[in-house]
C-alpha cells in the first residue's frame, strides 16, 4: 500500500462534515429540551443525512462516523462501569439476571407465536427476528439514565440487566451468523460456536473481580507507587486508556462482547482506586475532566447518528408493492415492547415487597457531579416502571443482529420480515427513550458545588 499524498479537502466536504457535527448537537439539545430524549435528535439527523433520505454523507464518511460512533458506545459503557455502585451491583445480581433472561426468552417466544402462526413465516425466520429483538440497547439506556440515577439500586439493576441482555444478544448473533453461513443445509453447527462465548463471558465475569481484589491489595500496600504519581490526573488518564484498551481487546479476541469488556474495565478501576473516605475515585475524576467533554459533544452524538444513517427507511413503507409491512411492523413493535418491558414491573415490585423497602435513598454526592434532588424517592411503582420502560429500547445490538441474520430474514425473496424487525427496533428505541425521559423529567438533579 502506497502513502496517500496530503491534499487540501474540498470546501463542500468541509461544509458537509462541519454542518453535520453541528446539527447533531443542535438536534440533541432541541429534543432534550422538549421530550427529554436528546439522543433521538442525533438519530433523526443520521436518517436525514444518510443514504436512505438525502445521501449527503458519502459512503467513506459514513463508515468513518460509524467507527467513531462505536468508540463512543465503548466510552459510554466504560463510564457506566466507572459509575456503578459495586456493593449494590452484587447485592442485586440475581434480580438483574432474572430480568435479563426473561428479556431474552420472551421476545423469541412471542415472535414464534406471532410470526409463525399469525403471519405465516417459517420458524427459522421467526426465531431470527425474535433473537434480534431480544437485546436491550445499552447505549440508549445509559444515555437516558444519568450518572446520578445509576448510583441507585434501581439504576444498578437496570444497567446490569441491559448489559447481560446485550451479551446474550451478541452470543445469539454468533449462532445466527453460523446459521446464515450454513443456510438450509443439515450440516450441524460445531458445539464450540455456542459454548465458547458463554464460557468466556462467565470466565471474565468471575475472573475480573478476583483480579480487582488482588490489584487493590497491591496498590494499598505499595506506597512507592503513590510517590510516583499513581493518582495524578495525567497518569490516571494513561491508566484509563490502557485498561480500557486491554479489557476490550481481551474480551473481543477471547470470544465474548467487547462491550462487556468495556464495562468490566470501568468497574475494575472504580473498585481498585475507590478507597473508603475518598469523595470521588481518581479514575472517575480523570474521565469527567478529560474524556467526558469529547464524549458528550462528539462521540455519543455520532454513535446515535450512525445508527440513524444505517436504518433502511425506504423499505419500511412498502415491500414488493405491498404496504402491509406497516401495520405488521406496528403490531410486532407493540408485542415486543410488552414482552421485553413489562416483566420488570412484577419482579421489582415483588423484591420491594419482600424487603419492605418502599423508598430508595438518593446516592451520596460527589463534587462537580450531579446528585439526586433530596426529595427524590424511587417508590415501588416508579422503580418497576423505570426498569420496564428502559428495557423496551433495542438500538444498536438489534441492528447488528438483524444485519447478521438478514439472509435468514428474507423469506421466499421477500424482505418483509427484515423490515418488520427494523420497524420494531426503531419504534421501541424511540418509545423507550421518550418514556424514560418523561418519567425522570419531574425529578431534576441539582449540581453540588
Amino acid at each position: 500500500m502506497t502513502a496517500i499524498p496530503y491534499t487540501t479537502p474540498q470546501f463542500p466536504l468541509i461544509l458537509t462534515v462541519s454542518s453535520f457535527l453541528s446539527l447533531i448537537n443542535v438536534a440533541e439539545a432541541v429534543f432534550a429540551r422538549f421530550i427529554n430524549a436528546g439522543l433521538l435528535g442525533s438519530l433523526c439527523m443520521g436518517i436525514l443525512f444518510g443514504p436512505e433520505i438525502s445521501s449527503i454523507l458519502s459512503e467513506a464518511i459514513q463508515s468513518t462516523f460509524i467507527t467513531l460512533g462505536y468508540i463512543g458506545l465503548l466510552l459510554i459503557v466504560f463510564e457506566a462501569g466507572l459509575s456503578t455502585n459495586i456493593s449494590l451491583f452484587f447485592d442485586n445480581i440475581l434480580l438483574s439476571c432474572a430480568i435479563a433472561i426473561s428479556g431474552m426468552i420472551l421476545p423469541v417466544a412471542l415472535s414464534m407465536l406471532l410470526l409463525c402462526f399469525g403471519f405465516g413465516y417459517p420458524p427459522l425466520q421467526a426465531f431470527a427476528a425474535g433473537a434480534a429483538l431480544s437485546s436491550t440497547s445499552l447505549g440508549t439506556t445509559l444515555t437516558v439514565l444519568q450518572p446520578e440515577y445509576r448510583q441507585t439500586r434501581t439504576g444498578t439493576v437496570l444497567m446490569a440487566a441491559a448489559l447481560l441482555d446485550d451479551i446474550g444478544g451478541l452470543v445469539i448473533a454468533g449462532i445466527l451468523a453460523q446459521l446464515a453461513s450454513y443456510g438450509a443445509s443439515s450440516t450441524p453447527i460445531p458445539w464450540y460456536i455456542v459454548v465458547r462465548p458463554i464460557l468466556v463471558s462467565f470466565g471474565f465475569g468471575f475472573g475480573v473481580p478476583f483480579f480487582a481484589f488482588i490489584s487493590r491489595y497491591i496498590i494499598d500496600r505499595a506506597k512507592v507507587l503513590q510517590k510516583w504519581g499513581l493518582f495524578a490526573p495525567n497518569f490516571q488518564l494513561f491508566i484509563l486508556v490502557v485498561t480500557l484498551s486491554g479489557f476490550v481487546a481481551g474480551a473481543k479476541y477471547a470470544g465474548t462482547s467487547e462491550l462487556f469488556g468495556g464495562y468490566l474495565a470501568g468497574a475494575y478501576l472504580a473498585y481498585v482506586f475507590g478507597h473508603p473516605g475518598t469523595t470521588v475515585a481518581p479514575p472517575v475524576l480523570a474521565f469527567h475532566t478529560h474524556i467526558m467533554p469529547m464524549l458528550q459533544v462528539l462521540f455519543s452524538p455520532l454513535f446515535f447518528a450512525s445508527i440513524g444513517s444505517a436504518l433502511p427507511i425506504r423499505s419500511l413503507g412498502s415491500v414488493n408493492g405491498s404496504s402491509r409491512v406497516v401495520w405488521r411492523g406496528l403490531v410486532y413493535s407493540l408485542l415486543m415492547a410488552s414482552g421485553h418491558g413489562w416483566f420488570g414491573r412484577p419482579v421489582v415490585r415483588r423484591v420491594a415487597s419482600i424487603t419492605n423497602d418502599d423508598t430508595e435513598p438518593p446516592a451520596s454526592s460527589e463534587p462537580g457531579i450531579p446528585e439526586l434532588d433530596p426529595g427524590f424517592i424511587f417508590t415501588r411503582t416508579r422503580s418497576a416502571a423505570l426498569v420496564g420502560l428502559a428495557m423496551i429500547a433495542r438500538g444498536e445490538i438489534a441492528l447488528i443482529v438483524a444485519e447478521i441474520a438478514r439472509p435468514l430474514l428474507v423469506v421466499r425473496g421477500s424482505s418483509e420480515p427484515f423490515a418488520i424487525v427494523i420497524w420494531a427496533t426503531l419504534l421501541n428505541t424511540a418509545a423507550g427513550a421518550i418514556l424514560v425521559g418523561f418519567l425522570l423529567k419531574k425529578q431534576k438533579p441539582v449540581v453540588v458545588d
